[in-house]
């Protein structure tokens, strides 16, 4: 009887952790799982080396929390991994934060980003990327690595804002960029990644070798 029990608990788990939620499907798995079904405050704990996969994103961490209505929000903690599918974009961090319905992914700690499909590194202390939109907003020493014409540009500022789809860079607040032995600053910088085109706007000043 104590088998059977147990058996039908874990197949109980086992729907509860795969299956259809809202919009997308999501699943996930942990060496220690709790799950509390108390209505209005269902949550899923999930540690010992926890995994979540949904049909954009898929996340790895030492823990997680999945809480909200249709389990909406991921509070992932400790060496959080994650990658969204459709961009091939993957994130480092000590923390992250994701809203499944709007898309939303933050972080408040030092989080390291690589656009696989732009070939650009960036990174900060504070982060905010919109799925939805392609657009990642950095604060906090900002900055983005990208080689163009097979040079090493160097962005950084207080605040930038990087569209991924468009492949463009807003520099605001100290904005610097170091390209091809040149060093350009500004108020504000806007770069084209496809054309490499850098504009400056307010309290310009520059270094030009060659």
């Amino acid at each position: 009887m104590k088998n059977l029990r147990r058996t039908f608990a874990i197949l109980i788990i086992a729907l509860i952790l795969t299956c259809k939620l809202g919009a997308s499907e999501i699943s996930f798995s942990g060496g220690y799982t709790k799950v509390s079904m108390q209505q209005g405050n269902r949550s899923v704990t999930l540690s010992g080396g926890a995994n979540v996969k949904t049909d954009e994103v898929e996340l790895s961490s030492d823990s997680m929390q999945l809480y909200g209505e249709n389990y909406r929000y991921i509070s992932c903690t400790g060496n959080v991994k994650a990658s969204e599918k459709e961009n091939g974009i993957s994130f480092n961090s000590p923390d992250i934060f994701y809203d499944r319905e709007t898309g939303i992914v933050r972080s408040d700690s030092w989080i390291e980003i690589q656009d696989n499909k732009n070939q650009a590194s960036l990174s900060g202390a504070w982060f905010e990327y919109n799925m939805k939109t392609s657009i990642m907003k950095l604060q906090i020493m900002a900055r983005i690595l990208k080689i163009a014409d097979e040079k090493l540009m160097v962005c950084r500022a207080d605040d930038i804002e990087y569209n991924g789809k468009e492949n463009t860079v807003i520099l605001r607040g100290n904005a610097t960029v170091t390209w091809k032995d040149d060093t350009y600053k500004a108020a504000m910088i806007i770069v084209d990644l496809n054309t490499n085109d850098i504009s400056l706007y307010g309290s310009i000043s520059g270094a030009f070798n060659g």
